[in-house]
């Protein structure tokens, strides 16, 4: 859990290695929650050169209450909002330009939702609370990278023993996560408060944190 407000910077590649973008973020604690942000400047070969800038907002039990990114000089734009006391409901909206979609789903309050940049991963680290050896399988809500168009999938989150792991800062006692996707394994290592320095996909591509605060 994030025991102090945290920013930084991740810089992303692509399978062969080419940097592909450049995010700044900021984990704030709240008063009744957590606020995620982040702003990010993708450039070619990502498909879609663009800037674009994501928000997260966690109650005080960290349950979701709203995902917004809005990108491409505004014509681009995805919303997702709990709706109702019982939090059973929610809309999972995207857009581009006058072209809208719109989809009502099942909520409960263990569905994640992962989207082009580590912090949807920093939530499911809090979320899960796991120790060395043990995992967690979720249903989520899987963003396009591009579109924004959701997709439902199935993850398990397994935390290995802690490690030395080499970073941008050099050598740091991390914790050690692999997501699983069926017959597909992405690596992880982040700090105690789940800010994640390195994230490698099954393809080779991932995010390098390049700054951060302590």
């Amino acid at each position: 859990m994030l025991r102090t407000n945290r920013k930084g910077i991740y810089q992303a590649f692509d399978a062969a290695g080419n940097v592909i973008a450049d995010e700044r973020w900021q984990a704030i604690r709240l008063t009744q929650g957590v606020q995620i942000d982040n702003e990010t400047v993708r450039i070619a070969p990502f498909s879609e050169p663009r800037s674009d800038a994501m928000t997260i907002q966690l109650d005080d039990q960290l349950r979701l209450i709203e995902f917004n990114i809005h990108g491409l000089f505004g014509t681009r734009e995805s919303r997702i909002c709990v709706l109702g006391e019982s939090r059973d409901r929610a809309t999972i909206c995207w857009r581009r330009g006058a072209e809208i979609h719109e989809q009502p789903v099942r909520w409960r309050d263990d569905i994640e939702i992962l989207w082009n940049t580590p912090l949807c991963h920093m939530v499911v680290i809090w979320h899960s609370r796991l120790a060395p050896g043990q995992a967690r399988t979720f249903d989520a809500f899987l963003l396009d990278a591009v579109t924004f168009r959701p997709s439902e999938i199935q993850l398990t989150c397994q935390r290995h023993p802690d490690a030395i792991h080499r970073t941008r800062f050099g050598q740091k006692h991390l914790q050690h996560y692999q997501m699983i996707n069926g017959q597909t394994h992405s690596q992880l290592w982040c700090d105690d408060d789940g800010v994640i320095y390195d994230y490698v996909a099954a393809d080779g591509s991932g995010y390098t944190l390049t700054a951060v605060n302590v």
